[in-house]
């Protein structure tokens, strides 16, 4: 099992490209991005089942939308998580949390009361210093 890890972990100790403000700052900007997302899809689907016109059409968009938005959240996350320190459980917890509506806010939430209860210093990108 390590033999299949280590090249993950690898990949996992190179991201550290963020000191920890930024690394929440950019997990935070993509958890409301993908919240957003939501918001227009379920307006979108709201639209069409007044029979509206062009309902097709603003669901197709908003689908589009929400779809890069969530691809978005996913791949910062896991692109932030190292500057942060996150294990895989929390990396886990934060994608799960994106696909019900709204649950990248109610995850980012969480996370916010738990870094002010618990602070951690992370230290910087050697390339930041």
């Amino acid at each position: 099992m390590i033999r299949i890890a280590s090249p993950f972990l690898w990949v996992y100790h190179k991201t550290h490209w963020f000191t920890d403000r930024e690394a929440w700052g950019i997990f935070r900007f993509f958890a409301i991005l993908e919240a957003v997302g939501w918001s227009l899809l379920i307006i979108a689907i709201m639209y069409r089942r007044m029979g509206l016109p062009e309902a097709a059409s603003v669901v197709s968009f908003a689908g589009h939308v929400h779809g890069i938005g969530f691809g978005l959240y996913f791949l910062f996350t896991i692109l932030v998580a190292r500057s942060m320190e996150w294990g895989v459980g929390r990396i886990a917890a934060a994608i799960i949390a994106g696909m019900p509506p709204y649950g990248s806010i109610l995850f980012e939430r969480i996370m916010a009361i738990h870094r002010k209860k618990q602070p951690a210093y992370v230290e910087p990108p050697k390339d930041i210093e």
